[in-house]
């Protein structure tokens, strides 16, 4: 139980750090002195303020000797200077020295908190998690680095379907098939979407094609077994996720309401942290299990 908690906090942990990574990264407008409040960001970094702390404070109490002073300093010193953002008035350089020791502290909670996963589709699964937020973050954040970091996340997800793929059943695999043609699509999607006018069309149809591909994937997971009854419901959860982000496309549609876009974009985040979360955690439990066995 205390292991299943410490990997709970451990991703909580990670996917906090990375969304407040995503939220300090800088803009056009940010570069050139120009202040643009976006309430959906600004949620986004107190989500991953107030997560990241209790996360982190949650390895510090329990593991007081144990934890590197190194790591402390930098994901602490990250979260702090990343509360100080908040304020307008503080200089811009702040929150770009709130990145650099976020991704560094990212990088370094892995080894230094000697989280360990059960089996290669566990690795997949985790690198997943990663991935879908720098992909859906876009959605939110809307800036030049946030649609490579997207790019990058479809990549990383690619990567992690391969992982994860050898420890599924028959049901499981077909799913991360039809995962793995989304993906494919968006990607093409996002080079059509650089070309004017036509291009344009192009990446909403390819776009239209990849959700039901996702959608369809993630509802043959909800049927593998080797997830575990906590991983088929967590894959119910991304089904979820899915509509709400269908619901997201259709109201973009509309003029003038970027906001309520982004607030359901960071609502569909929500739903697909806890989807991947108990996937993860599903099969730690399944694998765990059968060992005993």
């Amino acid at each position: 139980m205390e292991a299943r908690l410490e990997k709970q906090k451990f991703l909580q942990l990670q996917f906090c750090l990375l969304l407040l990574i995503c939220t300090l990264l800088p803009d056009l407008n940010s570069l050139f002195g120009l202040i643009d409040f976006d309430i959906p960001v600004f949620l986004s970094k107190i989500i991953g303020i107030i997560g990241g702390s209790m996360a982190l404070y949650y390895f510090y109490k329990t593991r007081p000797s144990q934890i590197p002073v190194i790591f402390l300093s930098f994901a602490g010193g990250g979260l702090l200077l990343s509360v100080l953002s908040l304020i307008p008035s503080i200089p811009s350089w702040v929150g770009y020295i709130s990145l650099v020791a976020l991704i560094v502290a990212l990088f370094l909670s892995k080894s230094n908190l000697k989280i360990e996963w059960e089996t290669p589709g566990s690795q997949g699964a985790y690198l997943i998690l990663i991935a879908i937020l720098l992909h859906v973050y876009d959605s939110i954040g809307d800036t030049v680095l946030t649609g490579i970091a997207a790019l990058i996340g479809l990549v990383l997800y690619f990567i992690g379907l391969g992982r994860i793929k050898d420890s599924l059943d028959a049901n499981g695999i077909k799913g991360i098939s039809k995962l793995k043609v989304s993906i494919i699509l968006s990607i093409i999607a996002v080079i059509f979407g650089w070309i004017p006018l036509l291009g344009g069309i192009i990446a909403g149809i390819l776009l239209i094609v990849a959700f039901i591909f996702e959608y369809l994937g993630y509802s043959n997971l909800k049927t593998s077994d080797p997830l575990g009854e906590e991983g088929r419901k967590g894959a119910g959860k991304l089904c979820t996720s899915m509509i709400i982000m269908l619901v997201a496309s259709i109201v973009d549609i509309i003029p003038a309401t970027g906001i309520i876009v982004s607030i359901l974009s960071l609502i569909a985040l929500w739903f697909i942290f806890n989807g991947w979360n108990m996937i993860l955690l599903g099969m730690e439990n399944k694998t765990t299990e059968q060992n005993d066995i």
